[in-house]
């Protein structure tokens, strides 16, 4: 039995798909086992998984029958792992050289973990451009879902930064609110049941994945603006399910979702010219839930009523600095790396 799965719920994005693959396949051990659920794409997905079936010591590949969403699908081809950890996977990101030994080293260093969370890369759209190294804590190992939502909730939507134990996951995803979820983010809740108030929960700050911007499929279906009210009301559903009693965990769950994804869905819609009627009804529905909240006043209602012209100066400015900065961040991680062998 394979030690890791790697999932890959996928939709009609076979190139981004086939660069994936190649990553994995890079990096393909007997440990692995990678499965693949396309939800009856109209592109040429399935051919692309039949041309890859012979590159893995361990494939699955999972064809749906109509269009199931992306809940369902997440889990049909969780399901279908039988590796000791499930490590979904966006089917447009890509693994980062050396990110599948690094994941099964902290594996090996901490075997009564429950979940991992592990470092990313951000790209352009092309996955050619580094623009920057997400900060997140330093690799260490804590106790209970609400340490990992109180400093990094942001990263736990984000669906490639997350490993589960596979035993645990299967016992969570059959709790009836995860299976009645179709929020978009019932893996984040499923996360957070398996883990519990006691279990372990491991950062690895090193990078292992790569992000790539820009290529948001449900924003150019619904929009910014709906696209920003289901990330807030998916990460408040799921922060009241796991921690009812615990207002301060969620208070600071809340926080982070609000600096890191609200502030960036408001900069990214005043750039590309959100009409004034869209501002005005973002302005009042973040009032409504984030109006106790310091950064809305200090940062999130400033930006909805700044001009666009200083927001894009202002964006333009932030992407060339953290462009350098992240270049420069995953070089030095490579070197520090080759030291270290």
């Amino acid at each position: 039995m394979p030690l890791l799965s790697i999932c890959i719920p996928t939709y009609n994005r076979s190139a981004c798909l086939a660069e994936l693959l190649d990553s994995i396949a890079a990096q393909d051990t007997p440990d692995l086992e990678v499965v693949v659920a396309d939800d009856a794409s109209p592109d040429d997905t399935v051919e692309v998984m039949g041309r890859y079936a012979g590159r893995f010591a361990h494939f699955v590949p999972m064809l749906q029958a109509r269009n199931v969403g992306v809940d369902r699908n997440i889990a049909a081809v969780t399901a279908r792992a039988t590796g000791d950890y499930i490590w979904l996977f966006g089917d447009d990101d890509r693994l980062e050289p050396g990110g599948i030994g690094r994941v099964l080293a902290a594996l090996s260093r901490w075997p009564d973990m429950i979940a991992l969370t592990v470092g990313v890369v951000d790209y352009d759209p092309t996955l050619r451009n580094i623009t920057g190294i997400r900060r997140m804590p330093p690799t260490q190992h804590l106790v209970g879902a609400g340490a990992a939502f109180s400093r990094f909730a942001e990263l736990l939507g984000y669906i490639s930064a997350t490993l589960v134990r596979r035993a645990e996951w299967n016992i969570a995803a059959a709790d009836p609110r995860a299976v009645a979820m179709t929020n978009l983010y019932s893996q984040v809740y499923i996360a957070g049941l398996a883990v519990g108030a006691t279990g372990g929960w491991g950062v690895l700050a090193e990078p292992c994945v790569n992000f790539r911007s820009g290529n948001d499929q449900l924003k150019r279906r619904v929009g910014w603006l709906e696209r920003l009210r289901i990330d807030v009301r998916g990460y408040d559903e799921i922060a009241r399910l796991l921690f009812p009693d615990r207002p301060a965990v969620q208070r600071a769950a809340a926080r982070r979702v609000f600096d890191t994804h609200v502030i960036a869905r408001i900069v990214n819609a005043k750039t590309e010219g959100a009409s004034g009627q869209e501002i005005v009804q973002a302005a009042r529905y973040l009032c409504g839930r984030y109006a106790s909240y310091p950064s809305y006043w200090i940062k999130g209602l400033p930006l909805l009523l700044a001009p666009r012209s200083p927001v894009r100066a202002c964006r333009r400015a932030y992407q060339r600095l953290s462009r350098r900065s992240g270049v420069h961040r995953a070089r030095q991680f490579c070197a520090d790396a080759a030291k270290a062998l």
